[in-house]
């Protein structure tokens, strides 16, 4: 079974938008499709818990 993405850190975040990079020199595919979408979807996660936690 594949270990879910997640963000936690800012070192995390950081490691996505490498990984979107790489993924972005790749030639597409269902897998980097889902990837993007698994990436950016924790992303957002992550982006949206650090701005509440800056209210």
């Amino acid at each position: 079974m594949k270990t879910p993405i997640a963000v936690h850190t800012d070192e995390d975040y950081e490691q996505a938008q490498r990984r979107v990079a790489e993924l972005s020199a790749t030639d597409d595919s269902p897998e980097k499709d889902r990837e993007l979408e698994e990436l950016a979807e924790a992303m957002l996660a992550w982006e949206l818990r650090r701005n509440e936690a800056m209210e």
